[in-house]
């Protein structure tokens, strides 16, 4: 008697263990945290918040957005590459701590640690210069840069970080000398007071120092023209590429890629709603959605020129 009971047990616990395992196995079942590597308050910052509050609603489960700054992005991002690849934390991705600042070496963590999920959106940026300046478009300023005979003054994050790297590209090929500075948050603030020719900035915050003319926008990075600086051709419209910098979604390596494309799916879903629409154009930028396919495709293409450029500036580590 005491036998059968025993393997009756047995039985009873090998029909459960499936049971258990699958409800284990279930995911969603718990919050997701999304680790944002910068300060709270910047453009992204406020889209990914949204962005979570929809996501939030069709996982069923809370979607929580973690500040984790410095390093320029590399603490949290590293913070996300090391997570347990399980798809309970996901991070977003911008072109530093996610391209340039492993090519330059500053970072624990490869590029094949981390996978992409989605794209999001593209990033405000725009070139501006003095309003001094007779020049109101990058052909314009390359042929006013030419005679000057001394270096253009760039006011950017860092000679490495991506928007210094692309007015590098533009004054490379159009011959003119220049130099970065770096400052800690470039605006209109830098060329107003004559410490830069030109910035590398958002268009909100050049915006009305435009109006009044202490300072040009000569190129919206942007795959459309801004809405906040109408008037401003695109680097693409004056022969330039496909110059400018997007945000998107990355989770750790080895996240199963079922959970990469629930996660893609529903950011591409939730970029849809009207609360996430608001933002966007409040913030004068349209939603960007990639697949994670898509999105690796275009971190291998802007690696490749970024890369490049970096290494014919020695900004690149050295194996």
């Amino acid at each position: 008697m005491q036998r059968r009971i025993l393997c009756l047990a047995a039985s009873a616990l090998a029909l459960i263990a499936p049971l258990a395992v699958q409800a284990q196995d279930k995911w969603p079942s718990r919050a997701i945290e999304i680790i944002y590597p910068y300060p709270p308050g910047n453009d992204t910052d406020a889209i990914v918040r949204v962005l979570a509050e929809g996501m939030s609603k069709r996982l069923g489960v809370p979607v929580q957005v973690i500040n984790k700054p410095g390093g320029g992005g590399v603490v949290g991002f590293a913070e996300m590459v090391r997570a347990k690849p399980d798809g309970y934390t996901i991070g977003t991705w911008q072109p530093g701590p996610g391209m340039s600042q492993i090519v330059a070496g500053n970072t624990p963590y490869k590029m094949s640690d981390y996978q992409a999920v989605a794209g999001i959106h593209p990033n405000d940026f725009v070139l501006a210069s003095r309003g001094n300046i007779p020049a109101r478009n990058l052909k314009e300023f390359g042929e006013w840069a030419k005679k000057q005979g001394k270096p253009i003054v760039i006011a950017s994050y860092a000679p490495a970080a991506v928007p210094a790297l692309m007015a590098a590209r533009i004054a490379r090929k159009d011959g003119w000398p220049y130099k970065v500075v770096a400052f800690p948050n470039p605006s209109a603030k830098e060329l107003v007071a004559g410490d830069a020719d030109l910035s590398t900035t958002g268009a909100d915050m050049v915006a009305s120092y435009a109006k009044d003319g202490q300072v040009k926008v000569i190129s919206a990075w942007s795959e459309e023209r801004n809405p906040v600086v109408p008037g401003t051709p695109t680097a693409k419209e004056e022969g330039y590429g496909d110059l400018y910098i997007w945000s998107g979604m990355a989770a750790p390596a080895g996240v199963p890629k079922e959970i990469v494309a629930r996660l893609s799916a529903v950011i591409g879903e939730t970029l849809k709603d009207k609360p996430v629409q608001d933002t966007l154009k409040k913030l004068g930028v349209g939603a960007m959605y990639m697949t994670p396919e898509q999105m690796t495709k275009r971190i291998a293409d802007d690696s490749q020129w970024v890369s490049a450029l970096m290494n014919e500036l020695g900004l690149a580590k050295k194996n």
